[in-house]
């Protein structure tokens, strides 16, 4: 429902191939001309599917910041989302247009460093500063900070300390690293899996297990492989035995996806044994045990064997993938290490921490960075714990999460609170 405005986009319910984007659908936005500004947009929440920020891929942080461009008469921090109770009684969200917002360099500086380039944000925020020497806000100067801290380079950290003292003519903040780009600085192996595998995927798979000897934990995606066929499956559980046979945690990149195909083709009778097997290790390696034991029923009914038993997959090391191991205290949810992509098993805990709670708090002290590539997933969670008056706040995160908080309007749905400093 469209009440008044400027400009606005709408989701048609129906999904579209968008030319010069890196997957093949996206829902369908349609452009809505408003009759005048100040607007108010109602949209129900149910034309705003969880894939609305997943053509934002993670090698591709320009369609984010043209998505963010789009419609507004300057670079603005974008629109502002309020959870509202529509007069059919149905749960909608309130879209209202602001002004202002941050700084263009502040945001693709953030955009950078979500997608890892550590160096290159930092050369962004250096160079504003150099080429805005009258500038008094803080906000890129703690940015600078938080990323020296992060990625562990405290002679340039007190560099910059140096600089701000001078400018500001007070004490600047002091080194006090807290979560840390440790082992997401690390080279990590990744086995992709596509539509097909023929020789030269074997080879890549020779060379994923070499190296995942001598590597914290390895990375399989399997974001765009479809339902594989029997001789495909046994490769693949063939891959994961070898890896746990090491003792490396696993992070599955698209593992959800690809466990829901894995039940379309059981459902329509192409999954074989191997096919099974496969798909009761990818909901393992998500640490879905209900969906486990369900799939373990049936195909126990189906083989007339006993299936394997379900064994907690191993936690990824502090810093890397997504998000070390969520922890609920008494009034906080504490997340920690990079959420990136498979994060579904900490923003699953987080989802459960919620139930019977009217406010959440999200600790992000330990968060060092939250990946590009996680943050449609991160936007849906937002959306479903806002629903029922519940209040969320983002707090004591590094200014790096907070201002990449704010660039993909995920502060529109929890307030992002500055971190304490000393």
């Amino acid at each position: 429902m469209v009440r008044s405005g400027e400009a606005g986009w709408r989701c048609a319910g129906s999904y579209a191939a968008i030319p010069g984007t890196r997957v093949g659908t996206i829902p369908c936005l349609e452009r809505l001309p408003l009759p005048h500004a100040g607007s108010t947009i109602v949209a129900r929440r149910s034309t705003w599917p969880a894939s609305v920020f997943s053509f934002f891929r993670k090698d591709k942080p320009e369609d984010l910041m043209a998505f963010l461009r789009e419609g507004q008469h300057e670079f603005a921090s974008g629109p502002t989302y309020t959870l509202v109770d529509a007069a059919s009684r149905e749960v909608g969200i309130e879209v209202q247009e602001t002004r202002g917002g941050l700084v263009q360099e502040f945001e693709e500086a953030a955009v950078l460093y979500a997608n890892g380039k550590v160096g290159e944000a930092a050369a962004l925020l250096n160079r504003y500063l150099l080429e805005h020497p009258d500038n008094t806000d803080p906000l890129p100067w703690f940015m600078l900070f938080d990323l020296y801290e992060a990625s562990k380079q405290p002679e340039a950290f007190e560099d910059a300390a140096v600089d701000f003292a001078v400018k500001f003519e007070r004490s600047p903040p002091t080194w006090a690293p807290r979560g840390q780009l440790q082992v997401a600085a690390l080279s990590v192996p990744l086995m992709s899996y596509g539509e097909k595998f023929g020789g030269a995927e074997q080879l890549r798979l020779q060379r994923f297990l070499q190296d995942a000897r001598d590597a914290p934990f390895v990375r399989v995606e399997v974001s765009r492989c479809p339902a594989p066929g029997d001789a495909a499956a046994r490769s693949m559980l063939a891959t994961l035995d070898q890896v746990e046979g090491m003792s490396r945690p696993l992070e599955l990149i698209g593992g959800a996806g690809f466990a829901v195909r894995l039940g379309a083709a059981h459902q329509g009778g192409r999954l074989g044994e191997a096919g099974w097997l496969l798909w009761l290790a990818v909901l393992r390696l998500q640490g879905k045990e209900a969906d486990f034991e369900e799939v373990a029923a049936a195909y126990a009914v189906s083989f007339e064997r006993s299936p394997p038993a379900f064994r907690p997959p191993l936690a990824l090391p502090g810093g890397a993938g997504m998000a070390g191991q969520g922890a609920a205290s008494a009034a906080v949810f504490h997340l920690s290490g990079v959420l990136g992509p498979g994060c579904e098993i900490t923003l699953g805990e987080l989802s459960r921490y919620a139930v019977g709670r009217k406010q959440i708090d999200i600790d992000l002290s330990q968060v060092p960075r939250i990946d590009f590539a996680a943050v449609g997933l991160l936007l849906e969670t937002l959306i479903h714990l806002g629903v029922g008056q519940r209040t969320i706040h983002f707090r004591e995160g590094n200014e790096m999460v907070n201002t990449l908080l704010k660039v993909v309007g995920a502060s529109q749905f929890a307030p992002v609170h500055a971190r304490t400093r000393v």
